[in-house]
């Protein structure tokens, strides 16, 4: 992830150390990356529970040789992690690119969805880069975390770690680009494979559960649409087995130039001066409040948003909420305060005429209310 560790394993049985210097032989380098923290490289010591000594901050691993890998792992990318917090937009998916050209594609998912699976099927026609997280630099390109990659041998028994050459996994190419994002959604007794765009509201929505700490970058929406919108954007990949769908993901990284974006329309609206939220506190919720025509509204605090021109993303803290229909004309409209009668005015305007337009208005007020994002004067 862009920082050099110096691991000590002086304190760790000899076969443990022997396992742990065989998984993580690719990525033994010495040269700094560009995007390294100031403070590395930094020096994890790691040690055996009941250590009399001790690791302050170090991973404490078992002394078995099959399970320890495992614990070690976790610790080294939660430390990485930890570094480039807030630097870098980190996703919690597999990231590959292709050999000849660095054009690169990320995988998302939730954990136990098929990640893996796909990294170690389709790592032997792309260059692996990371099976669990995805770091991507402001300018769009790829950092590799070619992490040993953990498998379950049977149903119950604990996981096991394999180096990607192990695995006959190819390595990854020089300088990878972001060319791709993908949605995995693996169906078992699906058809054909098939992949379809995915609007920017829509996968960011979904993807910000996946991120880490990405409250805590200066502009997180702007910076997560940007990836989201590189080269041929995001696209949902529906399948039954990941081998069946490669020749898809070969086709959408194909002649796609590097630096271009797929053109999605998006804007940043930023808090008014003195009413950005702390990127992990969020505006609590107003549902007590009563609701007339003559109440008084106004947007609550909030860290960031975005807006498609239809719909509209706002990060309450580090809570994504997605605005459709009525609650995003309000919430636009919104930007001084105006009572629920002037509201109704605007929907009306922009929605046209309904018999039940000020009692629609007042639901989706109390709805916005509820979620943080107004509150009453």
């Amino acid at each position: 992830m862009g920082c050099r560790w110096d691991v000590d394993l002086s304190r760790v049985r000899p076969e443990v150390a022997d396992r742990l210097r065989q998984l993580w032989a690719h990525a033994n380098v010495e040269t700094a990356d560009r995007s390294e923290p100031e403070d590395f490289p930094r020096e994890l010591i790691a040690s055996h529970l009941g250590d009399p000594v001790g690791a302050e901050g170090g991973p404490i691993l078992d002394e078995n040789v099959v399970t320890a890998p495992y614990t070690f792992s976790t610790a080294i990318t939660l430390a990485s992690i930890r570094a480039q917090s807030g630097r870098l937009t980190l996703l919690h998916s597999a990231a590959l690119a292709e050999p000849a050209t660095g054009a690169g594609v990320i995988l998302v998912a939730e954990s136990g969805t098929g990640k893996s699976t796909a990294a170690r099927t389709l790592g032997r026609e792309l260059g692996y880069l990371s099976d669990e997280t995805a770091v991507i630099r402001d300018d769009l390109t790829l950092i590799g975390h070619p992490n040993r990659l953990s498998l379950i041998p049977a149903p119950g028994q604990p996981k096991i770690e394999k180096s990607p050459g192990e695995l006959g996994l190819l390595p990854a190419p020089p300088d990878p680009w972001l060319a791709a994002t993908i949605l995995l959604c693996r169906k078992p007794g699906h058809g054909v494979p098939t992949l379809e765009s995915v609007p920017l509201l829509e996968a960011m929505a979904e993807t910000i559960p996946q991120s880490s700490a990405l409250p805590t970058q200066d502009r997180p929406l702007a910076s997560l649409a940007r990836v989201l919108t590189a080269g041929a954007g995001v696209h949902r990949l529906t399948y039954a087995e990941i081998a069946g769908a490669a020749p898809l993901i070969h086709a959408l990284l194909a002649g796609i130039p590097r630096g271009s974006n797929n053109g999605a329309y998006w804007q940043i609206v930023d808090p008014a001066e003195g009413r950005r939220t702390e990127p992990w506190t969020s505006t609590p919720a107003a549902d007590d409040a009563i609701v007339t025509e003559h109440t008084r509204i106004t947007r609550a605090r909030y860290l960031d948003a975005i807006d498609d021109g239809v719909d509209v993303l706002v990060l309450n803290g580090p809570n994504p909420i997605r605005l459709l229909g009525l609650g995003s004309t309000i919430w636009r409209a919104c930007t001084a305060e105006l009572t629920v009668a002037e509201a109704t005015a605007t929907v009306v305007t922009e929605h046209g005429e309904h018999p039940d337009a000020p009692e629609l208005v007042a639901e989706a007020v109390h709805s916005l209310l509820a979620n943080g994002l107004l509150e009453t004067l």
